[in-house]
């Protein structure tokens, strides 16, 4: 008897690894979605309950790059644009906090806001996200977004660093001297900081010169002369910035100030014409007899800098404009 017994448990236990086995291969496999599943642009419409307000709708667009196996993106809204910050990818969820500085309003000082956003499939993502919105929007907002593009919308994000690319400038100085400059992106530390080195041509006797950049998809700064870290750049510019916004920064005793002028100015130079921002970069010194200087540049997000006025007081003393690149 304990024989059969055995025999027939063991047929039982067959049977049913025999039926869970075709279960299995019945069922439609979990689609495990990876970081640059994530990359392109999605739109959605988004219902909210605004304090003290009635129940109203949020139109968004979230566009999303990868690089190094991790994603920047940005919450294109009808408050402006929002820069995703602290983003982190795991386990097929991406989530990020919004940057606090989005919004340069000094009415909306508290700006607290987290989310997170997953694939339901490759053409479907679910997005959620709360805190305190500006202390009018505290309740979680949650939607579903599609997919309206595969790539990201590359004329927004800043995509002109790379290893090897080249630009060649024309200069031209008060005193009616004319060169060219050569500035090649030589190595990326991989922390967005890029090494360039700035060499003048045409029989010039000042010797190259070592730049850093900082660059990432969403702002633009320049370093010390030497592989510094993030934390040590003067931004000059990020893609949430809006006419009228300051970038400021101490350096010892002197100071250098960036303000927007203007956004979407159409610049014509020997190299093409390029849509660009405007912006002007002062630099004080407070130290008696202390260097000093005024310029101008127009930006380009996927090109880098087209144009440059420096100035003495009233005049311009240096003109710089993008000759050709290599890429």
């Amino acid at each position: 008897m304990k024989s059969g017994f055995l025999k027939i448990s063991q047929c039982c236990l067959l049977l049913a690894f025999l039926l869970t086995s075709c279960l299995k291969n019945n069922e439609d496999p979990v689609p495990e979605f990876k970081v640059n599943d994530y990359v392109g642009q999605w739109k959605g419409t988004f219902p909210y309950k605004a304090t003290n307000d009635p129940l109203s709708e949020l139109r968004m667009s979230l566009i999303t790059y990868a690089g190094n196996s991790t994603l920047t993106g940005f919450l294109s809204t009808p408050y402006g644009i929002l820069i995703l910050d602290n983003t982190v990818f795991f386990g097929g969820v991406y989530s990020f906090s919004v940057r606090n500085n989005s919004f340069d309003n000094p009415q909306c000082q508290s700006w607290d806001v987290n989310g997170s956003a997953y694939l339901m499939n490759a053409n479907n993502l679910g997005l959620s996200f709360g805190g305190t919105f500006c202390s009018v929007h505290p309740d979680e907002i949650s939607g579903t977004m599609t997919k309206a593009s595969d790539y990201p919308d590359s004329s927004v994000f800043l995509t002109y660093a790379a290893v090897g690319r080249e630009f060649v400038y024309d200069v031209t100085e008060a005193q009616g001297i004319y060169y060219e400059s050569i500035l090649k992106i030589q190595k990326d530390f991989e922390n967005g900081v890029w090494r360039t080195l700035l060499t003048p041509g045409n029989g010039q006797k000042s010797s190259s010169e070592i730049r850093y950049w900082f660059i990432t998809p969403v702002e633009w700064g320049i370093l010390p002369a030497n592989d510094s870290m993030p934390g040590d750049q003067q931004v000059n510019y990020r893609i949430d910035a809006r006419v009228g916004t300051k970038y400021s920064k101490a350096i010892g005793s002197d100071s250098v100030i960036v303000t927007i002028k203007s956004m979407g100015e159409m610049v014509t130079v020997p190299a093409g014409t390029f849509k660009c921002v405007k912006m002007a970069r002062e630099y004080k010194s407070f130290t008696p007899g202390g260097y000093s200087d005024y310029n101008e540049i127009w930006l380009n997000n996927n090109v880098g800098i087209i144009k440059n006025l420096q100035y003495d007081g009233d005049s311009i003393i240096m003109i710089q404009v993008l000759k050709e690149k290599n890429f």
